[in-house]
């Protein structure tokens, strides 16, 4: 595939795991052990997607999307969110505009691929409309 997919989790363990998954499918995954390593990453790496989980101390992950979503360079990365905690239906309606999907953990391996694909799927479906659209002088 080779997409470059930035992990954001506090649990090194969680971390490890899904990078693992990912590689396997040949992802090129990215590491960042909460959300101040992912925005100090987001300097240097422009990640295909981001995989960011919402439990995290001390920056949690609604916190670090917010800070993703203000910085022009990364606004329009797609996050994919995963949690353990469900979100409520107030969460989902204020951040619906800013994630591109939600696994709970624990995920498996193919519910967490099956959603990658669906961004990227999504993703080139756009990318190919506004190119026709652009042809079409829209």
């Amino acid at each position: 595939m080779d997409a470059t997919i930035l992990i954001v989790d506090d649990s090194p363990f969680i971390v490890d795991g899904l990078a693992a998954i990912l590689s396997r499918k040949e992802y090129t995954p990215v590491c960042a052990n909460g959300g101040e390593e992912c925005l100090t990453i987001l300097k240097t790496v422009i990640p295909d997607l981001i995989l960011l989980d919402i439990m995290m101390e001390p920056m949690d992950g609604w916190e670090t999307l917010e800070k993703i979503r203000e910085n022009p360079a990364t606004k329009d990365i797609p996050v994919l969110m995963f949690s353990a905690k469900k979100i409520t239906p107030a969460e989902a309606r204020e951040h619906s505009m800013s994630i591109d999907d939600f696994v709970s953990k624990p995920v498996s391996p193919s519910q967490l691929l099956e959603s990658i694909q669906r961004i990227f799927s999504r993703r080139n479906e756009l990318l190919l409309e506004r190119l026709a659209a652009q042809d079409k002088g829209i």
